[in-house]
């Protein structure tokens, strides 16, 4: 995985690392190249061990989340897929996350390519608590629910 953050951060980014993988139990090996403010933290984990996986995975989205935290990104050359996609609700609005299913049904009207990966859902987005939900009513009705 990798995020991206101003160069200026990386020690409280590092610092930070450190902090989340104490917290989480887990071992992190940073691998980066700062000149350009790309972290690429990488989680050592054992998935043989019951419940590490979910634990690194949930590590990982933390530490993307500083990035945003200190005026990073989640995201600077790997795109984000499935594994980013939670923490794309942390760095983008709604407002922005519906400008980007806009421009994906204009070169996907179907749906067809990715489905669910890269731009997620507004729904997700409440389900991850980016997004206040009204009396059980989610905001944008217009917009498929996957």
């Amino acid at each position: 995985m990798d995020g991206t953050i101003p160069r200026r951060q990386l020690p409280a980014v590092l610092n930070g690392t450190a902090t989340l993988a104490a917290e989480y139990g887990l071992r992190v090996a940073n691998v980066f190249h700062a000149g350009d403010g790309n972290m690429h933290p990488l989680i050592l984990f054992d998935a043989n061990r019951p419940g590490e996986l979910e634990r690194a995975e949930a590590l990982g989205g933390k530490i993307l989340e500083l990035c945003v935290a200190v005026g990073g990104t989640i995201t600077g050359e790997h795109g984000v897929g499935r594994e980013k996609i939670n923490q794309m609700c942390v760095q983008f609005s709604s407002d922005e996350l519906t400008f980007f299913h806009a421009v994906k049904a204009a070169f996907d009207p179907a749906g067809l390519l990715n489905p669910g990966k890269n731009v997620p859902t507004l729904h997700r987005c409440a389900e991850f608590g980016a997004m206040h939900v009204h009396h059980g009513e989610l905001p944008f009705p217009e917009l498929e629910r996957f």
